[in-house]
């Protein structure tokens, strides 16, 4: 439809439309049409940018639980200034290095500038899917391709793929995380890794590595414990990639809210 189209054929088009009360509609602006007319013309709703970037969100994995994950929304009350970690710092002075490095971040990858990822350590429940969240809301906002992977998930998929009943494909799987501009890969660790296991994400890490494609990780390992889990090479190869930041917390933070 294009924006000279009068009004009257703006109306009929309407009046043909399935009688549905006012209070049914999505948007009562233009009654799901995606178009309103003003001043005998046509233009386009501002649900349908809502839309797009609704469904962009989804096929880039935010799920509807990661959506109010923004910066605006992080609060950095929850990370005591009275408690030390072992670097020295407080751990409000942790997260106020590691939220400007999240930020800085998503500042540059939205101008296709970012080169080096971030890896977020921490306990369970300190805020680093909050802050891996809250750049991929940011990116797609500013029509970055993002993926954001739940690695144990993700890992699942993979192995489904193999099944005689399966519709994926291991190989289109691994293609579009080797391949989106900007890769979040959350909850690394969180599995047992079969060799199998191990060789496809180092596979992955590798391939980004030398095509200088930016990850995010989150992962509630230490750096010793990460060379157990996926193996030094990969470990390695996440160093170099990688700024690494580390998030501390007095309590479960997700917890905290419910209290």
């Amino acid at each position: 439809m294009k924006n000279d189209l009068e009004k009257a054929d703006f109306k009929k088009i309407l009046k043909n439309l399935p009688h549905t009360e006012a209070d049914n509609y999505q948007c009562t602006l233009c009654q799901d049409t995606g178009w309103v007319l003003k001043d005998d013309m046509a233009y386009p709703c501002a649900c349908r940018k809502q839309n797009y970037l609704a469904k962009r969100k989804e096929n880039a994995g935010i799920t509807a639980g990661l959506l109010e994950y923004q910066f605006d929304n992080f609060n950095l009350g929850y990370y005591a200034d009275y408690l030390q970690s072992n670097s020295g710092s407080t751990y409000r002075q942790l997260a106020e290095k590691t939220f400007s490095a999240a930020k800085h971040f998503a500042y540059t990858a939205a101008k296709n500038q970012a080169r080096r990822g971030i890896m977020l350590e921490g306990d369970i429940g300190v805020g680093k899917t909050f802050l891996a969240a809250a750049i991929a809301n940011y990116l797609v906002e500013h029509d970055i391709d993002v993926l954001f992977l739940i690695v144990p998930e993700f890992l699942d998929q993979l192995r489904f793929s193999y099944q005689e009943n399966s519709n994926l494909n291991e190989s289109t799987i691994v293609d579009r995380a080797r391949h989106i501009p900007v890769l979040i890969l959350d909850d690394l660790g969180a599995h047992n890794f079969s060799p199998w296991m191990r060789n496809i994400i180092f596979t992955l890490i590798n391939y980004r590595l030398n095509n200088l494609l930016p990850c995010i990780i989150t992962t509630n390992l230490n750096l010793t414990e990460m060379n157990d889990a996926i193996g030094y090479r990969t470990v390695s190869r996440i160093i170099e990639m990688c700024e690494i930041h580390r998030l501390c917390a007095e309590k479960d933070i997700r917890r905290s809210k419910l209290i």
